[in-house]
C-alpha cells in the first residue's frame, strides 16, 4: 500500500506507556489493518467508525502523560524542581478536554477518571516543602512556578532562614567569642563582684549572638532577594552549571541548593511520575476498555 510495513505493538501491564503505544501504532496502521481483515475474512469484527473515534481521540488524551515520562526519565540535571510544574500542567490540558467535552461517553469517561486521580494525588503538590523548595531554588522557575503565592513566600522564608543558619557561627566560634570576656577574672580580685561581672559577660554574649543572628539573617535575605530578582534561565538549561558559575555570589543559597534541589534524585523524580500516576492512568484506561458501550 506505499507504506512503511509496521508491526502492531501490545500493551504491557507493569508499563502504563506501553498502551499509548500500543494505541498510536493502531492508528498508524489503521489503512492496511481494515484492507488485511477483509482480505484473509476472519472472523473478527472491524471496528467501527465511532470506535476508530475513540482510539484516536484516546491516543490525543494520553499523549502528555507519555510526553511526562519521556520528559522525566530522559532528564540530565534535575527532575524534584519540575513536579510541581507538570503536576499542574497536566491538570490544566485535562481540564481543557473537560471544557470540550467529547462526543463518545468512553472519551468523557476516561476525562473524568483522570481528572479524579491528579486531583487526589496531586491536589496539594505545591504544599510539600521539599518539592517547593526545590523549585523555588531552580533559576529556571524560581516563584513564578506557584499558583499559590503565599506557599511561594513559605518557601523563600524556609530557603533564607536555612542560609542563615547555614552562615550563623559555629559552637565553637561562639565559645571562643564569649572568652574575650572573662567573668570574675577581670574584676578588681573582690570576690562579691563575681556575680554582677558573670551578668554582664552572660549579656555581652547574648548581645554578640543575637546581633550575629540577625546579621546573618539580614544577608541572607538580601541574597534570596538578589537571587529572585535574576532573569529565569531557559527551560532547557542546566540549572546545577548555573548554581557552579554563580556560587560566589550567592554563596549561602548553593549550599541550601545542594542540600535541597539534589534531595529528590532522578530515580525518585522518574518513581512521581511514571509510577504513581502511570498506573493510575493504566487503571483508567483498562476500566474505560472493560466497560460495555452501547452502540
Amino acid at each position: 500500500m506505499g507504506q512503511e510495513q509496521l508491526h502492531l505493538k501490545q500493551d504491557v501491564a507493569t508499563r502504563w506507556n506501553s498502551t499509548f503505544y500500543m494505541l498510536k501504532r493502531f492508528i498508524e496502521v489503521k489503512d492496511p489493518v481494515i484492507s488485511t481483515l477483509a482480505l484473509i475474512n476472519t472472523p473478527l469484527s472491524p471496528l467501527s467508525t465511532e470506535e476508530w473515534g475513540i482510539v484516536r481521540e484516546t491516543v490525543d488524551i494520553i499523549k502528555p502523560f507519555e510526553e511526562v515520562t519521556v520528559e522525566m526519565s530522559a532528564e540530565r540535571f534535575v527532575t524534584a524542581s519540575k513536579v510541581i510544574l507538570i503536576a499542574r500542567g497536566l491538570q490544566r490540558i485535562v481540564a481543557r478536554h473537560q471544557r470540550n467535552p467529547s462526543i463518545h461517553e468512553p472519551v468523557q469517561k476516561l476525562v473524568d477518571s483522570l481528572m479524579a486521580e491528579m486531583h487526589k494525588r496531586f491536589s496539594k503538590v505545591e504544599q510539600i516543602e521539599k518539592l517547593a523548595d526545590a523549585t523555588c531554588l531552580d533559576p529556571r522557575f524560581k516563584k513564578q512556578a506557584f499558583v499559590n503565592n503565599r506557599v511561594a513566600d513559605d518557601a523563600v522564608k524556609r530557603i533564607t532562614a536555612a542560609a542563615a543558619a547555614h552562615n550563623h557561627p559555629s559552637h565553637s566560634e561562639e565559645e571562643e567569642e564569649e572568652g574575650q570576656y572573662p567573668a570574675a577574672a577581670a574584676s578588681a580580685g573582690a570576690m562579691f563582684w563575681e556575680d554582677f561581672d558573670d551578668r554582664v559577660a552572660n549579656t555581652r554574649a547574648s548581645t554578640s549572638s543575637d546581633s550575629a543572628t540577625s546579621s546573618t539573617l539580614t544577608a541572607s535575605m538580601m541574597e534570596i532577594r538578589a537571587y529572585i530578582a535574576e532573569p529565569l534561565r531557559p527551560r532547557t538549561s542546566d540549572p546545577l552549571a548555573w548554581w557552579r558559575m554563580c556560587s560566589p555570589v550567592f554563596k549561602n543559597l548553593c549550599e541550601v541548593m545542594k542540600k535541597r534541589l539534589r534531595e529528590f534524585s532522578q530515580r525518585l523524580g522518574r518513581s512521581l511520575q511514571a509510577d504513581e500516576t502511570g498506573s493510575a492512568l493504566q487503571g483508567v484506561l483498562r476500566q474505560t476498555a472493560e466497560e460495555p458501550t452501547d452502540y
